[in-house]
């Protein structure tokens, strides 16, 4: 369990995620953080791991970096699942990834990159926020050996019920889509501000009790082990009923 941290200001030409899952884990979960100003990124989980999450983060400005500027040799990303398991191996994985109630914003100034390996199977991505200011785009995902973009099918996918700024904030070339996606502006109070009170989202007809249940992955016969259901929010609010929508729990 990694919780309660803030990850700021990482920068170097690769790696440089706020927090990310290295190869060959398990059960790892990551909620209740605050990541900001990170070259590498926000979610990152590398290949041969299972059933590990991203919850109830907030994520600012990260992945800000870009690929052949100041040295840098890999790109930043706001998502990726990454099948790397070691340079000159055969990627493979992640298994049943799942990334819920996020809230990532980034700047206009910021391209967000997403990358999803082929190899990938097993991903859950709903009631996050995804609040992108500027454009979105796909990039291979390693850097050593990149993916190649095409249209291979992965297994095993619930991705759906995500709000956006934009229809375009989730780039149509990735392989896996939102199924029903949301899009209207949450109205944040400050946005690029590195106080999380500042993402209670004052457009609550967007976001209360709009989320939906989050249950086991097809095929997947473990879910999370500390069980898939948060109690409470980054703020600490017990979650009652319906989840809302992104990483803060709205009052009645």
């Amino acid at each position: 369990m990694i919780e309660n941290n803030s990850f700021l200001n990482a920068n170097g030409p690769a790696d440089s995620a706020g927090c990310h899952i290295d190869f060959n884990c398990s059960d790892v979960v990551v909620q209740y953080n605050l990541s900001a100003n990170n070259a590498g990124g926000f979610c990152e989980i590398l290949g041969n791991n299972y059933n590990c999450a991203y919850r109830y983060n907030i994520s600012v400005n990260d992945g800000y970096r870009v690929k052949g500027q100041n040295g840098a040799f890999q790109e930043g990303k706001i998502f990726w699942l990454s099948g790397y398991v070691g340079n000159k191996q055969q990627p493979k994985g992640p298994y049943n990834s799942y990334f819920y109630n996020n809230t990532i914003y980034t700047k206009k100034e910021i391209v967000a990159n997403m990358a999803v390996a082929n190899c990938a199977s097993g991903i859950l991505i709903a009631n996050n926020i995804f609040y992108i200011e500027g454009e979105s785009q796909l990039v291979p995902g390693d850097q050593y050996v990149p993916d190649k973009i095409g249209n291979t099918a992965i297994k095993n996918v619930v991705f759906e019920n995500n709000l956006y700024l934009k229809n375009e904030n989730w780039p149509k070339e990735v392989l896996i889509q939102d199924k029903n996606p949301k899009v209207g502006d949450p109205g944040f109070r400050n946005i690029g501000s590195l106080n999380i009170e500042d993402y209670i989202p004052v457009n609550s007809q967007l976001i209360k009790n709009k989320g939906i249940e989050i249950v086991r992955l097809p095929d997947d016969a473990i879910g999370l082990k500390v069980g898939l259901k948060a109690e409470t929010d980054i703020l600490g609010n017990k979650i009652t009923g319906i989840p809302d929508m992104g990483a803060i729990e709205l009052s009645e």
